[in-house]
C-alpha cells in the first residue's frame, strides 16, 4: 500500500525517538500503514476493519465498542510492560 502523500510527510517530518510508543491503527484507515508503523516501534495494535476513528464501518455497534476494549487493553499493557514497569 503505498502512503498518502501526508503521511509521507509526518513520517519523514518527525525525528526518531528513543522513547517508546504504542502505535494504534485500524486497517480500514487509508492512513495507516500496518508494516510502516511495525517498522517504527514493536508495540503495535492493529485493529482489523477498523477505520480512523476506530469505528467498524458496516459492522454491528459491539464490534467498534471491542476495538475500543482492545486499544484499551494495549495500552494498559504498553503502561504496566514499558512505560510503568514493575520494579523486582
Amino acid at each position: 500500500m503505498a502512503l498518502a502523500p501526508v503521511a509521507v510527510e509526518f513520517i519523514s517530518a518527525v525525528p526518531p525517538s528513543k522513547a517508546p510508543c504504542l502505535l494504534v491503527g485500524g486497517t480500514a484507515d487509508e492512513f495507516w500503514d500496518g508494516d510502516t508503523a511495525r517498522s517504527l516501534t514493536p508495540p503495535v495494535l492493529e485493529v482489523a476493519h477498523a477505520d480512523h476513528s476506530l469505528f467498524v464501518p458496516g459492522r454491528p455497534l459491539k464490534e467498534s465498542a471491542a476495538a475500543l476494549g482492545e486499544v484499551a487493553t494495549a495500552v494498559e499493557r504498553f503502561l504496566d510492560d514499558v512505560a510503568w514497569p514493575k520494579s523486582l
